[in-house]
């Protein structure tokens, strides 16, 4: 745990010039959701900001690549699946927002 007597403490502003305002949201995210005290672990602010940057590189990728990626009607078996997937999930998600 941070705290200023054990010299690890660092201020809101401290912690997003080092982790990133999205690095300090995914550690937050992380660091408990009960109703003990937080927890806040400096690696997973730092393995947060390593997907963030992995995804973007991929993200990156896939743009550059994007004229050899499949074209044409969806209707592979795969494809229907993934569809139904997607359908139930947004189902799901407008059910859990209902209530």
């Amino acid at each position: 745990q941070m705290s200023k007597s054990t010299g690890n403490f660092l201020t809101l502003s401290q912690a997003v010039d080092k982790f990133s305002a999205d690095g300090m949201r995914l550690a937050l995210a992380d660091a408990g959701d009960t109703v003990e005290d937080a927890n806040f672990v400096e690696a997973m602010a730092d393995a947060g900001i390593l997907r963030l940057y992995t995804w973007v590189e991929w993200v990156k990728e896939m743009i550059a690549n994007r004229d050899s990626l499949r074209t044409g009607p969806a209707n592979t078996f795969n494809d229907r699946v993934f569809a139904s997937e997607m359908n139930a999930g947004i189902m799901k998600t407008e059910q859990n927002y209902e209530k």
